[in-house]
């Protein structure tokens, strides 16, 4: 049998596939259709099955385990306890567990799956109002507030959301936002690994470039650090593409990378995903202003957010370069952390 990792993109999907039907079996479900929606380090599938649709996801080995994953439904199962925010609904297995372990004969090692109930919505990406912006600054909100009052149970275990690599997310993970909050924010071992893997796989002048952006980073995290219930879980990924509208409000899906980090870096992921959008500036406007009137912003903020934009073009590069031999990255991935270290050498030089 060929390897999993030199297979094609739909070779690989062909297997996971095979290894969600034996997921699902779990749920004490038969599935009528797995229908691929994305595969990248994980890989979901629409699943279309008795009580359903639901969406199931298949998790990525190396970082997480079944006790992170565990965690972040835990979360999830909070929200839709304590909220009416409108979040993914996780589904039971058959011997109550919210994380499924599956294996197949052609995927290496076991996958982590997790069912939830289908979230219907639209994602509108260029047609984004500030009306639309208001509503995200409402869910953004919403998630920050229950996660400051809301105390995980046992065994509770996230990332922080501010590391850089795969190895600082693994020693990142921890159950409190006490624990998670000690020391620098990426921290220095972080950093000179991901200094290495630019001056690696780009230039020494590119990693040159890299240290200034970490400079940045860190004076505004020092600052930050310093500002109490500036802390706590939140999404860490709430872009336009997991972000839905349905009924008038927005609901947030894929929380996959939610962890320990600064709430205003929820903020900067939203805003810096909407830099390329025509209406920027106005969205920009809208998300502050309607986030201000839930929970307030600190003293500050704009340079703060600026910082956090900075760190997310790094975390981006750095996940390119490290995700470069996976089947969906491989044949362009040197294009990609160009464009990326590009962003990251305009966004410092507007800084001058």
């Amino acid at each position: 049998m060929e390897p999993y990792a030199s297979l094609s993109r739909r070779g690989q999907v062909a297997r996971l596939r095979r290894l969600g039907h034996a997921a699902l079996a779990g749920y004490g479900l038969e599935a009528e259709s797995l229908t691929l929606l994305r595969h990248e380090h994980n890989t979901t599938f629409r699943v279309e099955a008795d009580g359903g649709p639901y969406l199931l996801r298949i998790n990525r080995t190396g970082v997480h385990t079944p006790a992170t994953i565990g965690s972040e439904m835990a979360w999830l199962r909070a929200l839709r306890q304590d909220t009416d925010l409108a979040v993914p609904d996780p589904v039971a297995a058959r011997d109550g567990a919210l994380v499924v372990v599956a294996q197949d004969a052609g995927v290496p090692g076991s996958r982590a799956c997790v069912l939830l109930r289908w979230l219907d919505g639209r994602l509108l990406e260029a047609r984004l109002t500030a009306a639309h912006l208001r509503q995200v600054a409402r869910l953004q909100a919403g998630l920050h507030q229950h996660a400051a009052r809301w105390t995980p149970p046992d065994g509770f275990a996230r990332p922080r959301v501010d590391t850089l690599t795969e190895t600082a997310k693994r020693g990142g993970i921890a159950g409190a936002a006490a624990s998670a909050h000690v020391g620098e924010h990426p921290s220095a071992e972080d950093a000179n690994g991901g200094r290495r893997l630019v001056a690696e796989m780009l230039s020494a002048g590119d990693a040159a470039v890299f240290d200034r952006a970490l400079d940045v980073v860190w004076t505004a995290t020092h600052e930050l650090a310093e500002q109490p219930g500036s802390f706590g879980l939140i999404h860490g990924d709430l872009h336009q593409e997991n972000y839905l509208f349905h009924a008038g409000a927005a609901r947030a899906i894929d929380f996959d990378d939610c962890g320990w980090g600064f709430y205003l870096y929820d903020l900067a992921v939203t805003l810096s995903e909407l830099e390329s959008h025509a209406r920027c500036h106005e969205l920009r406007g809208a998300l502050l202003d309607e986030y201000a009137r839930w929970r307030p912003l600190p003293d500050r903020h704009e340079a703060y957010l600026e910082a956090f934009a900075i760190l997310r073009r790094i975390q981006l590069l750095l996940w390119i370069l490290e995700s470069r031999e996976h089947a969906a990255f491989r044949d362009g991935w040197q294009s990609w952390a160009r464009k990326e270290m590009n962003g990251l050498s305009t966004a410092l030089g507007d800084r001058r």
